[in-house]
């Protein structure tokens, strides 16, 4: 028995002991070199005494059930790293929570667009997906692309706004009003002119004077509905002279115009015929994370890739899980039928009408002539169009209709 305490890092307990037996169970420590520092008698049957840690376990077989011990305190390095460990484990928690609410807040979960009034919404999503602006991508920090291909892709759009609020993107646009533009109608004088030369078919002046009917033929820069109009003065003391008024000329002018366009077809088509091999998998997007089994098992020379999306969620990350599975294909070419060929061409230039044409515009004959190149059909397509072909063009006033007008009371 010692007495003093024992070193910082060395782990002890210090106990109470309870019993009539105390001086045999001291003896028996003594007599097994159990070492005892800090011993403290209380009274016969209660004492404290502090030990080693690793001893603790010998000591107790010694008192057997002759005496009640009780651990009073442990000190050393073993409870310093039980704390440590205990601390530690809430820490890394914490950190791996604060690190989990931070990746979140890298990626957008909402876009609230607000502000649009004739643009439906959803062109404006499409437009915004395009740029790379979506439900569940990082965020950019730069809208400035996302700002450019709103005003390239909508005339109506004079601006644009776009901050973030969180993980939600917020697009404030504006569209340009009409009232301007109605003032600028009213007071500038313009005629109604051919863009381009045709046969009038139809022409319907809404303001102004019809310079033309259905059967002429006009070149570009024909006068079709003019804003001049020509009066006789009711003023007799001023003469029976006749005077010049202008007006802001307005109306459809219908006319047959001929269109040419031009469309390459591949000579023979690929074909992908499945040889039966094939390997599934699963796609996983989760933040910046994408993993992919299929396609890193993949060693076809040619496949073709099916997917099926089972999971997709932007709160609390955004979660990306789609089903892959990976046919082995084999690659032929086949020479396109004459029949395959001239459904392209149609389907080309119905595209082209849905795309270039108006409501009363419309596609009256068309005639294509194919020649064939090495690897390539050339489909020449001449179309005769009901197009609409009047523009405005500014009059300019002749000094002396101008000085008419503002002698005219």
């Amino acid at each position: 028995m010692k007495s003093g305490k024992f070193g910082f890092l060395k782990h002890y307990r210090r106990i109470r002991i309870e019993g009539t037996n105390l001086c045999e169970l001291i003896n028996k420590c003594i007599k097994n070199e159990i070492e005892l520092k800090n011993l403290h008698w209380k009274n016969n049957i209660e004492s404290t005494v502090e030990l080693p840690g690793e001893e603790f376990s010998r000591f107790r077989k010694l008192a057997g059930h002759s005496c009640r011990i009780y651990v009073i305190k442990e000190g050393g390095a073993v409870p310093v790293f039980r704390s440590f460990k205990a601390n530690l484990l809430t820490v890394a928690g914490a950190f791996l929570l604060g690190a989990l609410i931070f990746y979140q807040s890298l990626f957008i979960a909402e876009i609230r667009i607000e502000g649009y009034r004739s643009i439906d919404e959803a062109s404006i999503r499409e437009v915004l997906a395009e740029a790379g602006l979506y439900e569940g991508v990082r965020k950019p920090g730069d809208y400035n692309d996302v700002k450019n291909a709103i005003y390239e892709n909508f005339e109506k759009i004079t601006w644009v706004s776009i901050y973030e609020n969180g993980r939600m993107v917020k697009v404030n646009i504006a569209e340009a009003g009409n009232t301007e533009e109605a003032e600028v109608e009213e007071t500038s004088p313009v005629d109604i002119v051919a863009e381009r030369s045709g046969i009038i078919e139809r022409v319907i002046p809404l303001k102004g004077n019809a310079k033309v009917q259905k059967g002429d033929y006009v070149n570009k820069g024909d006068v079709l509905i003019s804003g001049r109009y020509k009066y006789q003065s009711t003023d007799y003391s001023k003469g029976d002279d006749f005077l010049v008024m202008y007006s802001h000329a307005e109306g459809q002018v219908l006319a047959k115009v001929p269109k040419r366009l031009t469309y390459y077809i591949e000579k023979n088509k690929r074909e992908k015929t499945p040889e039966g091999k094939w390997i599934p998998g699963v796609s996983i997007r989760a933040g910046d994370l994408k993993i992919d089994t299929a396609d890193a098992f993949n060693r076809f020379e040619a496949s073709v890739r099916y997917e099926k999306r089972v999971v997709n969620i932007v709160k609390p990350l955004p979660v990306d899980i789609r089903l892959v599975k990976i046919n082995q294909v084999a690659l032929t070419e086949k020479r396109q039928s004459p029949d395959k060929i001239r459904k392209v061409v149609e389907a080309a230039v119905r595209q082209y009408a849905r795309e270039n044409l108006g409501k009363d515009e419309k596609i009256l004959d068309m005639d294509v002539d194919y020649t064939e190149s090495q690897g390539l059909i050339k489909a020449d397509v001449l179309l005769e169009l009901l197009e609409d072909i009047g523009s405005e063009k500014p009059v300019k006033i002749k000094k002396e209709e101008k000085k008419s007008k503002e002698t005219t009371p």
